[in-house]
């Protein structure tokens, strides 16, 4: 493994970033799983509208990606109480809801498949979400 050290400081923190956006994308991906199986669920097999089963199956995915970057992701950084944390990233995350909740509901309108529309919303959520939770729920 090569060190660090001896490299500028920007090029350090450049590769500090991508490192840390690759595990949030990996994050990402077993969020949209949970994500995308509940949808379908409670679509398909539950009979729910699209808007109304977005909602419940992104809040889940919430939960999920919550634990999984506070472990991982982003496990040196944050300071104060865990629950602190959790209600920024709800509150930051529930922004990437009503981003994915209007794209998937648009697209589906359209003419789209739900389960498409969806991934094509979690994407632009994605972009949302990670920016400001790196900038301030797990701010150093």
């Amino acid at each position: 493994m090569l060190s660090s050290e001896g490299l500028p400081r920007p090029v350090v923190r450049s590769a500090t970033l991508s490192r840390r956006f690759q595990k949030f994308l990996l994050v990402g991906a077993i969020g949209l799983g949970v994500n995308q199986s509940l949808l379908f669920t409670l679509v398909s097999l539950a009979g729910l509208a699209v808007g109304a089963a977005s909602p419940i199956a992104i809040g889940l995915s919430m939960v999920v990606t919550f634990a999984l970057n506070e472990r991982w992701t982003w496990h040196d950084r944050g300071s104060g109480p865990l629950l602190q944390r959790a209600l920024l990233y709800g509150s930051i995350n529930s922004g990437g809801l009503v981003i994915n909740w209007l794209t998937l509901v648009s697209l589906d309108q359209w003419g789209w498949n739900y389960l498409v529309a969806n991934l094509v919303g979690a994407g632009i959520a994605a972009i949302w979400n990670f920016s400001l939770n790196h900038a301030l729920t797990w701010r150093r």
